[in-house]
């Protein structure tokens, strides 16, 4: 995992410079830069258009009385796509609009799915009575339960009231 977040942290910024330097070659400095302004500003508005109609399918969810999972993924994505459009470069519009049109946003979205299962399978599988674990090298919690019994209470019950002072 530290890995990946090291080669985003450095390698995307790496990839983008690369990508502005050859469209700039191609276009010229002024072209490339307003083509990066114009795309951030069509994100926006695309990443509006499609969280509104997000907004509408989880409205349409809730009042048939389901669970809007899988349009809060969607939720989700529009969002992360719209950030990715605000970020300079043409790599990071190319990936905010593959969160944010619907036919690629569906694949990206079978895809997680897809893994979230496999992972809520596999952990379920293992002996975890929730499905999850916190960390893979932690005993599930059905194994650190005490071996012995609670303590009850010996004697008869009685019903109590308490009685706050000043309160009558």
């Amino acid at each position: 995992m530290g890995f990946i977040i090291l080669l985003v942290l450095i390698g995307l910024p790496a990839a983008e410079i690369w990508v502005f330097n050859k469209v700039g070659s191609i276009l010229g400095f002024w072209d490339t830069f307003f083509l990066v302004i114009f795309s951030a500003f069509f994100g926006v508005y695309l990443a509006q258009l499609q969280g509104k109609a997000v907004l509408q399918k989880v409205q349409q969810c809730l009042a048939e009385g389901r669970v809007p999972t899988s349009e809060m993924l969607d939720g989700i994505l529009v969002f992360i796509g719209g950030i990715l459009f605000v970020i300079p470069g043409f790599i990071t519009d190319g990936i905010g609009l593959m969160l944010i049109f619907p036919p690629t946003r569906w694949l990206i979205k079978l895809l997680i799915s897809k893994r979230v299962m496999a992972g809520f399978v596999a952990r379920q599988s293992a002996g975890s009575p929730f499905g999850f674990r916190f960390r893979d090298d932690e005993p599930s919690p059905s194994s650190q339960r005490p071996t012995q019994e609670i303590p009850r209470p010996r004697g008869p019950v009685q019903d109590a009231e308490i009685i706050e002072p000043g309160k009558s």
